[in-house]
């Protein structure tokens, strides 16, 4: 008889208990018997290679600033081939031509900045005309314009003896100013970077390396255009710095405080004494007056003070929360009764804004004597309305943008008006022309 062998079953706790060094040594290639292979030996392998560096960010151009020098000058550039990248430090482009449309109601608005153009700002009218941005006449014919002087005294000007010297043909924006800048903008896309202020700027021998944003990113160009005003310009690192010369133009120029003062009104109550809301007021400084809605729709209006130099630092340095009742009361003097219409209104001082610090160049020293100020230096040029002819307008600021772009190329060329010199408002073409034959149909009453 065969013997029966008892069945035995190790389980896998037991299995493992038992064998489990030998399992290891044999995964391992460790073990002790020569019967377990170990490795073949073999060089290495070799690391993985590192992933190659990023592409050097690079343009034709960076524009440092992206008010109506740096947008006209990269716009011209894009135009003569050239790839260009804007960096603008707020959020928005313009510069200084900025239009309040906060708080006011009804589509009532005003301009913080520029807001007159002169019938010989020939390059102010050409881009608005290339634009398509229509225009209307920036003062009133009707109505009477009102002088305050120091002592109190109030008296009146028919319109054509306030607006005398040419004044009467000046041009507005009826959209708000900064639809030019806004237009630039959008032919421009995203070649312009806004919230990327610039800290540094770095020149070497093959152009000049721009540090910008929160990121510190940075964007290498053959030139850079420098439109940056003045008062925050040392806001920039400049490596190496720059000359003696340029750094001793920038210290000879200073710059006009402005600050301007707005209230609404439900009823344009001043219209009804023969007024029009326009004026000059000499009472505790220089002042002017302006009714910037004059010509837009609705009831309510808007009137506007526009103070420079010390009034304007006076004011800009009050409780914030005082200003608007204050100038309520100052406004009724003027036109007596509006403060029963007084709504709300704002205020905005050029010296409060960080990234602009003052309203315009101050016309001495002239230009002329401190052409450093828009000299090259190397790869870098220099624009703005500081560095023009035409300081404190659009115009200063379209020149200088126009020469640095022709500065790195010759062919860029402009837009100047295709309108005629001399742009005059309706009704007073109506009066010259009065009595005349073949008058043409658009000016019919």
């Amino acid at each position: 008889m065969t013997a029966n062998k008892k069945k035995t079953t190790v389980t896998r706790r037991n299995f493992l208990a038992r064998y489990g060094g030998a399992l290891a040594s044999l995964f391992l290639g460790t073990g002790c018997s020569d019967k377990v292979m170990g490795p073949v030996e073999s060089d290495p392998p070799e690391p993985p290679p590192p992933p190659p560096p990023p592409p050097e960010d690079r343009v034709d151009v960076i524009v440092v600033g992206a008010g109506l020098s740096g947008l006209v000058a990269a716009y011209e550039l894009v135009r003569a081939g050239h790839d260009v990248r804007v960096l603008e430090a707020r959020n928005a482009p313009g510069g200084r031509a900025q239009t309040l449309r906060d708080p006011f109601d009804d589509g009532l608005i005003a301009e913080t900045g520029p807001a007159r153009i002169p019938p010989d700002h020939d390059l102010t009218l050409g881009y608005i005309d290339h634009f398509g941005i229509e225009t209307s006449p920036f003062y009133t014919q009707d109505g009477e314009y009102l002088i305050l002087s120091d002592q109190g005294v109030r008296s009146r000007e028919t319109p054509s003896v306030f607006l005398s010297g040419g004044r009467d043909a000046w041009l507005k924006i009826p959209a708000g100013t900064d639809a030019l800048p806004m237009a630039f903008a959008e032919a421009l896309g995203d070649r312009v970077r806004t919230g990327s202020p610039v800290t540094k700027v770095v020149r070497d021998e093959t152009g000049v390396v721009a540090t910008y944003g929160p990121a510190a990113a940075e964007v290498r160009g053959s030139h850079l255009i420098c439109t940056v005003p003045l008062p925050v310009i040392d806001k920039i690192v400049f490596d190496p710095i720059l000359s003696e010369a340029k750094r001793a133009a920038f210290e000879a120029l200073s710059y006009a405080d402005v600050t301007r003062v707005y209230v609404q009104y439900g009823q344009r109550s001043w219209e009804g004494d023969g007024l029009n809301g326009w004026g000059l007021t000499f009472l505790g400084g220089y002042a002017e007056i302006w009714h910037p809605t004059w010509n837009q729709e609705g009831p309510r209006g808007i009137l506007m003070s526009y103070m420079f130099g010390d009034v304007a630092r006076s004011v800009a340095a009050m409780d914030p929360g005082a200003i608007v009742p204050d100038f309520i009361d100052r406004y009724d003097v003027l036109f007596p009764g509006s403060r029963a219409v007084a709504e709300h209104g704002t205020h905005f001082a050029w010296e409060h804004q960080p990234w602009i610090g003052a309203a315009f160049a101050s016309y001495n020293p002239p230009f002329s004597e401190h052409p450093e100020l828009a000299s090259p230096e190397g790869p870098i040029h220099f624009a703005g309305e500081h560095a023009s002819g035409h300081r404190g307008w659009m115009q200063g600021a379209f020149e200088s943008g126009l020469r640095a772009a022709k500065e790195i190329d010759a062919t860029v060329t402009e837009e100047r008006a295709s309108r005629a010199t001399v742009a005059i408002p309706r009704r007073q073409m109506l009066r010259r022309i009065a009595g005349i034959q073949n008058a043409p149909a658009w000016l019919a009453p």
